[in-house]
């Protein structure tokens, strides 16, 4: 093992040693009462179920797409990619249920297959990582959680059952789930879950068709929920998702000149054991997560298989207690995946490096402390990794990242907030497409290394306009570099893995003002995001790094009337016109869309909930800022006015 501790690392440890030991030592009285909150700490986007149904959400742009710092290119799903201030989902930690979704099949393709309907919600994590983010969040997190029985049986119920129909207009396409629920016992719920979609080529706006965006999507969970027992809570998953159809071989680039179109079949299976043990006293609070996942890409006529294999656990406890004044959530745990990729094709292996391995090994601390209006988050984690390339040979190492996020409540409306976190990615599989071509590791192949910093401020104030009312306002500014980016030169002979240099860079602010009364709700989003390539130039569209967006706004309304049980909603999008582009390189349009939508559960009827959304109203012509922008300035384009109706009956 090759230990590399940063001077930073050993101050933070040092630090949260001190604090631990100041005051004396923790009493039993003070522990019986201690509650920390990471909210004060780390500021997360969550998105409910609530939300996911109330929008029809079919996919992640769907899913994110009130979120300014957050967008999706790609126009469907199989080529849709998720960036978070800019940086591509393949920079991210990216979890579904805690297994780790590490795949990387073919970089003209995305590589998360997540069907909403089944999620309890969805998280991103865009601040500064902290040790038990886990690896490699070079840009951030991303967290799916799925639900449980629990969350769909009825007060008093025992078995139940949910069937939803939708239909939707831009693609001629519909959906359906069926959901069948039960609880034995007092605690043991057991749920199967099975979803269905089929959609032609989706209507652009303004006219025409996106051609081969066809496709079937299919979505199965089972899951076993057993909470509550002795003080422990587990569950167990098995959960599958397919994409089929006959799209081009590089689905989000239709304009490109040499495209052919294939069928083709994306996969996903994930299987995920998690246990939380929860007794009554501060010292011991500990989940288990174990998963296994398996992500394929066949292209059927080619007769070219890509595959992703990957096990993985997590392990941890956290510890509260008191020194003094002083209240400490100390997490500290272990984590460890084994990633297995691979390429072949109908003759058998695809070339002599036809698989690689990956492994990480990581220990980490963290210790979230309050004291009064002052939080302080301080960790740091160590990762043993190892990459195998075949006959290239294989990296490894050892590197320690540090952390360091502080808030203070300044008044009582007004928090400051500063974080400082590094990111480290040492163990790398390549592209699995591109697996099997002669390679060599460039001398001295460094890991990658993400160095995160932000600063900003959150206000609230109730009865600032008005009686009853609640006010809120928030402003980040943010800057990542990430270092040693790991690149692929194909254009060698033979290939070469090497370190890119200088540093690839993300920065810029999000702001965001908020205001509600009753059931109304109502909040402006603007997110600015400036991404520079190694060299320092504009980024423009960097399949694995990144994607360069124009300054985006949302503004989105809700207004509930519970004694109507109805829910309306409305969502702009506005994207300013993207001018900071390299020399030679294309400027983006902006664009503006605007979406509506509405729920309604019939006073009569309690079990059935209809919904009415309405994207892209005005059927406006565009493309995603994040969509890869070819040189002649073609992009794939997004789908028009697209309506789409729902109904779900609960039994």
């Amino acid at each position: 093992m090759h230990l590399r501790l940063h001077p930073l690392t050993a101050a933070v440890l040092s630090a949260s040693a001190l604090t631990l030991s100041l005051s004396g030592h923790a009493s039993a009285d003070d522990m019986s009462t201690l509650v920390i909150s990471e909210d004060r700490l780390e500021q997360n986007v969550v998105i409910s179920a609530e939300e996911i149904d109330q929008r029809q959400a079919r996919d992640l742009e769907d899913l994110f797409r009130a979120e300014p710092g957050v967008s999706v290119g790609g126009g469907i799903a199989i080529g849709q990619k998720v960036y978070v201030r800019g940086l591509e989902d393949t920079n991210l930690n990216v979890t579904i249920d805690g297994a780790r979704q590490g795949g990387y099949l073919f970089h003209h393709t995305g590589r998360l297959t997540i069907d909403p309907a089944l999620l309890k919600q969805a998280e991103v994590d865009k601040g500064p990582a902290t040790a038990d983010d886990g690896p490699g969040a070079l840009g951030g997190s991303l967290r799916f959680e799925t639900k449980d029985a629990q969350d769909l049986l009825k007060p008093g119920q025992d078995l139940g059952a949910r069937v939803s129909v939708g239909t939707e207009s831009a693609a001629d396409a519909t959906s359906g789930t069926t959901a069948f629920y039960g609880r034995l016992g007092e605690n043991l719920g057991l749920m199967g879950y099975v979803s269905g979609r089929n959609s032609d080529d989706y209507a652009v706006g303004d006219g025409g068709e996106q051609e081969q965006t066809a496709g079937q999507q299919r979505g199965y969970l089972l899951k076993m929920s057993l909470l509550d027992v002795n003080d422990q809570d587990l569950r167990i998953s098995a959960e599958r998702t397919t994409d089929h159809g006959t799209y081009f071989t590089r689905p989000h680039m239709p304009s490109f000149s040499s495209q052919q179109p294939t069928y083709q079949e994306m996969e996903r299976e994930t299987f995920t054991v998690n246990h939380a043990w929860h007794p009554g006293n501060d010292l011991i609070d500990t989940r288990t997560t174990l998963y296994h996942t398996t992500q394929e890409l066949d292209r059927v006529e080619a007769g070219s298989t890509s595959r992703s294999r990957e096990f993985g656990a997590d392990v941890r406890n956290t510890l509260r207690l008191k020194t003094g004044d002083v209240a400490h959530a100390l997490t500290t745990g272990v984590d460890f995946h084994d990633q297995d990729t691979r390429r072949s094709d109908d003759a058998g292996s695809a070339g002599p490096n036809n698989e690689d391995t990956s492994r990480n090994l990581g220990v980490y601390a963290q210790n979230r402390m309050t004291l009064g209006p002052w939080a302080l988050s301080v960790g740091a984690r160590l990762d043993d990794y190892d990459s195998d390339y075949g006959e290239a040979g294989s990296v490894s190492g050892s590197e320690v990242s540090p952390n360091a996020i502080l808030s203070v409540d300044a008044t009582d409306n007004l928090t400051l907030h500063a974080g400082y976190g590094e990111a480290i990615r040492g163990a790398k599989a390549r592209e699995v497409i591109l697996i099997g071509d002669d390679v060599t590791i460039a001398e001295g192949l460094e890991p990658e290394r993400a160095r995160q910093r932000e600063i900003g401020l959150d206000w609230h104030q109730r009865d600032a306009l008005m009686a009853g009312d609640r006010l809120g306002f928030a402003l980040t500014g943010f800057h990542t570099d990430i270092e040693n980016y790991q690149a692929y030169d194909r254009g060698s002979d033979p290939a070469v893995l090497y370190n890119l240099e200088g540093e690839v860079e993300s920065r810029g602010y999000e702001a965001s003002l908020n205001w509600g009364v009753g059931g109304y709700d109502t909040r402006l989003g603007y997110a600015k995001v400036v991404m520079k390539n190694n060299d320092g130039d504009p980024l423009g569209d960097e399949m694995n790094i990144g994607a360069s967006t124009g300054d985006k706004w949302t503004w989105d309304h809700q207004y509930r009337l519970p004694n109507h049980n109805v829910t309306l909603g409305y969502t702009l999008n506005a994207v300013e016109r993207l001018e900071r582009v390299a020399e030679g390189d294309e400027e983006k349009p902006g664009y503006v869309t605007h979406d509506i939508r509405a729920q309604w559960t019939p006073a009569s009827w309690q079990d059935l909930t209809l919904t009415l959304a309405v994207n892209n109203v005005f059927d406006k012509r565009y493309s995603d800022h994040s969509s890869y922008l070819l040189s002649s300035g073609d992009s794939m384009l997004e789908p028009g006015r697209d309506v789409r109706l729902g109904a779900s009956y609960r039994f």
